[in-house]
């Protein structure tokens, strides 16, 4: 409904950083209201815990700009409501801080101990919530104005879809540097443990050395064809050799990626997984040939495998890393599969199940989406609007 939407969710999560409180301090005037650096900074900290994320003191002024745009947009919603004479009781507050700790499995009063514990006055979320509620009823107001989803807008979007699947996308993280003397020096400090920001801090030249050479998730194109190639060839957490660029040379880390989907259904496997120390495996190895269900699997997993290691669920075989994809490729199902040895650890797994999904949604659940985005759309200009009419002083 709302940028942050009606019912926040993702509030598990821990805050590590303590921001200093300015009780006095004033950031911003809307409509003769004031807006304390307390309060923006208190919504800084909401804003994390409510992504989960952990707020570092890079990120600090970030989240803290954010913040402040989030208050003051909050600030004109609930004048604009209370222009239109609409309110919001305190219970309705209640109810939706209720609504929110059942969501997150918290007891009874628990949301309020939880921000209390990062820092963050439990007033902060009370005010959030009641600029949402009273903005949702300016939209009810005007929801007659948003058009009916159309079968053509439902293919459109099915179209939209189809074509983010079927983009190639890496999630990587660099290091840039002049001389190949430099590349070297990199690689050989990440080979030898030392930590990839520290190594940034010291030697890159990038803009993204500020981030700790986060580039972020990227298109095939974003570098040259010579090292998409190679990105290609990466697996997940791998490092690059230093790579020769215009500009220097090159070292890449990559985080993730996603590989194109270019038909609407794949295949996906229910696997389980295990993994325990291989002098652990050989004393097993009786046990662990017997097994050929995947209960039998599981069932031993969790007695005798080491807990991390323990893993059921779906994926997608393009998800796998391609040397495993290779082994359990050809594998029936229920057959063995390991050990699969890595240092002093031996893994094992199971293809429980081959099944198909349809990677589009259905057609109710992009009509859903669509009707989001007009009301996401008619938000914004209703807010825009707003804004026009608001007196809005920044300190």
């Amino acid at each position: 409904m709302t940028k942050k939407g009606l019912l926040l969710t993702g509030f598990i999560g821990c805050l590590l950083l303590t921001m200093p409180a300015y009780s006095g301090q004033i950031v911003a005037v809307v409509n003769d209201e004031p807006i304390s650096r307390y309060d923006v900074e208190a919504r800084a900290k909401l804003i994390a815990v409510q992504r989960a994320e952990y707020l570092s003191n890079k990120r600090k002024a970030e989240y803290v700009k954010e913040a402040l745009e989030d208050v003051v947009d909050d600030k004109i919603k609930i004048a604009e409501a209370t222009r239109q004479n609409l309110t919001v009781s305190d219970k309705e507050v209640e109810q939706a801080i209720a609504h929110l700790e059942k969501q997150n499995g918290l007891s009874a009063g628990e949301m309020k101990n939880m921000l209390a514990k990062n820092g963050v006055p439990l007033r902060i979320l009370e005010e959030q919530i009641k600029a949402d509620l009273m903005w949702v009823q300016v939209l009810q107001r005007q929801q007659g104005g948003v058009s009916e989803v159309t079968s053509a807008e439902i293919d459109k979007k099915k179209s939209q879809i189809r074509q983010k699947l079927r983009e190639e996308e890496f999630f990587v993280f660099e290091i840039v540097v002049p001389q190949k003397e430099d590349a070297e020096k990199c690689y050989a400090e990440l080979q030898n443990g030392v930590d990839f920001d520290k190594v940034v801090q010291k030697y890159s030249r990038a803009k993204t050395a500020k981030n700790g050479g986060e580039v972020g998730w990227i298109k095939s194109n974003h570098y040259s064809s010579e090292i998409t190639a190679v990105l290609r060839q990466m697996n997940i957490g791998d490092l690059s050799v230093p790579l020769k660029t215009k500009n220097g040379y090159l070292l890449l880390l990559l985080q993730d990626a996603k590989k194109p989907i270019l038909t609407d259904t794949i295949d996906v496997w229910e696997m389980a997984q295990m993994a325990m120390p291989t002098q652990q495996a050989i004393q097993f190895e009786k046990e662990i040939t017997a097994l050929k269900t995947c209960k039998t699997f599981s069932d031993f997993a969790k007695k005798y495998a080491i807990p991390e290691s323990v893993k059921t669920g779906a994926v997608s075989p393009e998800q796998l890393p391609a040397e495993l994809k290779e082994i359990l490729q050809t594998q029936p199902v229920k057959k063995l599969v390991g050990p699969i040895r890595a240092q002093d650890t031996d893994i094992f797994f199971m293809k429980c199940r081959v099944s198909q999904k349809n990677v589009l949604p259905d057609d109710d659940v992009i009509k859903a989406q669509i009707e989001n985005d007009k009301m996401e759309a008619l938000s914004e200009k209703l807010l825009k609007n707003a804004k026009r009419f608001a007196v809005v002083e920044y300190k």
